[in-house]
């Protein structure tokens, strides 16, 4: 017997389906159309009721209308909030800048008050100096070796020889190549080199520094030779090598011909270049020890000694010079460069082309004088 179909379900075959006069449709098509008029029911107003539909769709717009406001009301105080950066932006660059400016006025407002103590201080010096001596030499110049500033003058670009004063010159070449403890070997041409030799002979090895030191402090040609020749192969590449540094320290009125200074047709140089090397080599811890050495003991090869005076009458007369150079030549006439120092101020004096008996007076009045201040 068929069991009855229960008035809440749907039928369950085509046969009672076609029985009861329905259309024919699946389980799965039946349940979807129920969804969806569900759906609509819940979401949507009844299709007779087109008021409250209208209402709905105002309500919708002026919600949409006020996030709309909204969103136009927070760009707008993004782009407030964007320029009032900016403007911050702009006032600290504005302060920023105006910071440099004040700091770059101070530093010059701070070089002016340097320079103009340095005046007053040049100025105080000068007054406790007093007026320059009276010189007989005829190229002069005084120099501040701490500043550079020139003290006093006299054709201090006038050209001529300056005999052997420019072993300054070859002495800084030495010791700026270094090696001054090695062995140098005398070779036959060394020794030919009058008028003033210590006597060196070929085949005889002194340290560098035996040798710069003697020529230093007695002026031997003989021994500049040597050294000259040893340090860069040939007496024509020192010299080279001479005008070249020449060149770098800005003597630009030299030209030198060999690194002893005996005369030779062409060679030259003046009181302020030669001061330019005098305060170069002030500055090399070696010469600065080999210029003031009074007298120095030569060990020779076969043992014996000789005692070598420096040629500086001033290093050994006044207490506060200690160096430099002396030289001679006909030519050039009597020369010295010194160097003094008292109460932390330290001055350079070239005396050029004076006489035998006056380079030692004006070179030392020049250097007390200096040395007051």
């Amino acid at each position: 017997m068929t069991r009855p179909a229960s008035a809440s379900q749907p039928p369950s075959t085509s046969a009672h389906l076609h029985a009861a006069g329905a259309p024919h449709r699946s389980w799965t098509a039946w349940r979807a159309a129920r969804l969806t008029a569900l759906m609509l029911a819940l979401s949507l107003p009844a299709c007779n009721d087109a008021g409250h539909l209208d209402t709905a769709v105002d309500a919708l717009k002026s919600r949409e209308k006020q996030i709309q406001a909204r969103e136009e009301a927070s760009l707008a105080h993004d782009r407030t909030l964007a320029d009032k950066e900016r403007q911050l932006a702009d006032t600290a660059a504005d302060l920023a800048k105006q910071r440099e400016e004040i700091h770059q006025l101070r530093l010059s407002l701070d070089a002016e008050i340097a320079k103009a103590r340095q005046q007053q201080d040049a100025a105080v010096r000068k007054e406790r100096r007093g007026p320059a001596p009276k010189v007989q030499a005829e190229r002069v110049i005084v120099v501040d070796a701490g500043t550079g500033e020139v003290l006093f003058e006299k054709n201090a670009d006038r050209k001529a020889p300056v005999a052997s004063t420019q072993k300054l010159l070859t002495a800084l070449l030495l010791t700026e190549d270094g090696n001054l403890d090695q062995i140098l070997t005398v070779e036959p041409d060394d020794t030919k080199c009058a008028p003033v030799r210590l006597g060196i002979k070929a085949g005889e090895q002194y340290p560098r520094r035996q040798l710069l030191t003697a020529l230093m402090v007695k002026s031997s040609n003989d021994i500049a030779q040597a050294l000259a020749r040893d340090n860069a192969g040939t007496m024509d590449e020192f010299v080279k090598k001479m005008n070249a540094r020449a060149a770098e320290l800005g003597m630009k009125d030299s030209r030198f011909l060999n690194p002893h200074g005996l005369p030779a047709d062409g060679q030259y140089s003046t009181a302020r270049d030669m001061a330019r090397v005098a305060l170069t080599v002030d500055a090399v811890p070696d010469i600065r020890r080999m210029v003031s050495t009074k007298s120095f003991v030569f060990k020779k090869n076969d043992g014996s000694w000789i005692n070598l005076e420096n040629t500086n009458r001033v290093l050994r007369n006044y207490a506060y010079c200690d160096g430099m150079k002396t030289g001679y030549a006909q030519a050039a006439g009597y020369c010295l460069i010194s160097s003094g120092e008292k109460d932390n101020h330290r001055r350079i004096v070239v005396v050029l082309s004076d006489t035998s008996q006056s380079v030692w007076r004006d070179s030392q009045s020049l250097l007390e004088w200096s040395l007051k201040g």
